[in-house]
């Protein structure tokens, strides 16, 4: 862990992007989409369609949300990094 901590300096944002990504998709998209596939042979009742339905939906605007201001802090911090840089260079 400690020389991934060297290898990417912006470990936070990496693992804030890989977080929204996947526990989005592994703790509301995906199980109530397979519970939906699994059972509907045996005539799941339109309530509980509709709760999956709506937490998979919750599930992607978590997924979305997250990952695009994940990715905007990324570019954020990293325009912050370059806009230093041109500084620190024109300076001397």
């Amino acid at each position: 862990m400690g020389a991934l901590a060297i290898l990417i300096p912006e470990l936070d944002l990496v693992i804030s992007l890989v977080g929204s990504v996947s526990s989005s998709f592994l703790a509301l998209i995906f199980p109530p989409i397979l519970q939906i596939i699994t059972f509907h042979t045996e005539g799941l009742s339109p309530l509980v369609t509709i709760k999956n339905a709506a937490i998979s939906l919750i599930g992607l605007i978590g997924f979305i949300t997250g990952t695009y201001i994940a990715i905007e802090k990324i570019i954020e911090r990293n325009g912050l990094k370059s806009t230093e840089a041109c500084s620190s260079f024109m300076v001397q």
